[in-house]
């Protein structure tokens, strides 16, 4: 794969970066920003002369869906599968295709970085994912990416150039469809996992494959920058189908995303003990699978208690067999909730019922809180960005999900660009946003970027 120049790495410190802009609130793994309010003016004068091509992004969406496993309707693209790679070499040739410097990292994430007329200046970014659920759709993801090379290849067509470069990211394993935990790569790059951890990430299947040995065998674990210490970014901005249903009812094309609901993600196993399901006392038992019925049941009672929501994602229990008493069982949960103090209750409640459950059947924990991510704001700056962009085709939202964006928004001024989604449906075959609405989040997401150019142009013109 071609090497970047140097100009990728050429960027103002980290230091000086984060003098300018400082994350509101964040911890760990957890974001906590308070909402703040912002003023809206015009859009910037390049955003208003920004056109994109519709019909190309639309028959780049359908085409690409092509590489995936058998899937009517829908997209089946796994992280690390050779149809994942497939797609990701379409990605490359059309980059390169523009004159993009391109590289990949240890992690996959694919960066093409289109110089701008300041090279010091970290570049603005544009980033989703091609990777998808094991029952996607054709958009959740993918129009994300294929948004924002839109966007590239019209300003180019167009002739306009920003004052900051901008890179355009396909992020890795952002669902955790295929390995477990989820947003792969962004949780690297924020500074909040590893490398070697996002490698060692096991296949969901159980088959005990490792996401860095995938990466590996198709071709995409490389020597670019892995995190924003090694190349830092000015600002993040995605668009993605909206997984509810609130621009439908509003009539409205598009959204600016405002936050995001907490998300807090578990992974636990109950070891029990070998025994014959027909002969053994069921007093004497130590039934793994029966305890994690239990706490299935405690994860209902504690999203119902704490006006929330719970989902079990994933469970694994054996030995295998019409006659065994099972002695091993792991699960993936996940707790949701807009409050932050009721998310943290929820929390605390469901680690203290699965421990009195392994107690009370005489079963071995192993319980970790993989990803806590508290409710928050994205910056109030990059809102506005995005909120001139969509004008008065579009309203405010929220996100009931992570993104990408939740990791970058730790970082650096970050915003989303939603379009509507039929029926607010998406992971199902069924998700559907209309050409139109996709023309108009793709001329948002441009549009948001030159906004942001412009901000940062004026900013350093008043320094």
């Amino acid at each position: 794969m071609r090497l970047l120049t140097n100009s990728f790495a050429r960027q103002v410190s980290v230091k000086t970066f984060r003098a300018t802009y400082t994350p509101v609130g964040r911890n760990a793994i957890s974001v906590v920003a308070g909402r703040k309010s912002y003023a809206t003016v015009a859009n910037a004068p390049l955003a208003e002369k920004l056109k994109v091509n519709g019909d190309r992004l639309w028959n780049d969406l359908h085409y690409t869906a092509h590489w995936s496993a058998p899937s009517p309707g829908g997209l089946t693209r796994l992280c690390a599968t050779d149809y994942d790679k497939q797609a990701r070499d379409w990605f490359r040739d059309q980059v390169l295709a523009l004159g993009a410097d391109y590289k990949v990292n240890a992690t996959g994430t694919q960066f093409a970085l289109i110089k701008g007329e300041d090279m010091s200046i970290p570049p603005i970014a544009m980033g989703s994912h091609l990777d998808s659920v094991a029952t996607g759709g054709k958009f959740d993801g993918p129009l994300g990416v294929i948004g924002g090379l839109e966007v590239l290849r019209s300003m180019k067509e167009q002739g306009i150039k920003t004052r900051a470069p901008l890179v355009l990211i396909n992020w890795t394993n952002e669902e955790g469809a295929r390995f477990f935990p989820l947003l792969g790569s962004s949780i690297v790059y924020a500074g909040q996992s590893t490398v070697k951890a996002a490698h060692a990430s096991l296949s969901n299947d159980h088959s005990g494959i490792t996401m860095g040995s995938e990466l590996a065998r198709i071709g995409y674990v490389g020597d670019g920058p892995n995190t924003f210490e090694e190349f830092p970014i000015s600002a993040h901005f995605e668009i993605h189908c909206e997984q509810a249903s609130d621009l439908e009812k509003a009539g409205k094309p598009v959204g600016w995303v405002e936050g995001w609901q907490g998300m807090t993600w578990y992974s636990m196993e109950f070891k029990g003990e070998d025994g014959h399901a027909n002969t053994y006392p069921m007093a004497k038992r130590k039934d793994a699978l029966l305890g994690a019925a239990k706490v299935i049941t405690e994860l209902e009672k504690v999203a119902f208690e704490n006006k929330g929501d719970s989902t079990v994602t994933n469970i694994l229990s054996g030995p295998w067999g019409a006659c065994n008493i099972q002695s091993n069982t792991k699960l993936s949960f996940c707790l949701m909730n807009k409050d932050g103090v009721a998310q943290e209750a929820m929390g605390q409640a469901i680690e203290k019922r699965v421990k009195d459950i392994a107690a009370l059947h005489g079963l071995e924990l192993e319980m970790k809180r993989d990803i806590h991510l508290l409710p928050g704001d994205f910056w109030p700056e990059a809102i506005d960005c995005v909120k001139r962009a969509c004008g008065d085709k579009g309203i405010g939202s929220r996100t009931g999900t992570g993104h990408d964006s939740t990791m970058t928004t730790t970082l650096v001024p970050t915003a989303m660009v939603f379009v509507r989604a039929k029926d607010g449906l998406s992971h199902t075959a069924k998700e559907w946003s209309d050409k139109d609405d996709c023309t108009e989040g793709a001329l948002a997401l441009g549009k948001s970027v030159l906004n942001f150019d412009e901000l940062m142009r004026t900013k350093a013109a008043t320094v």
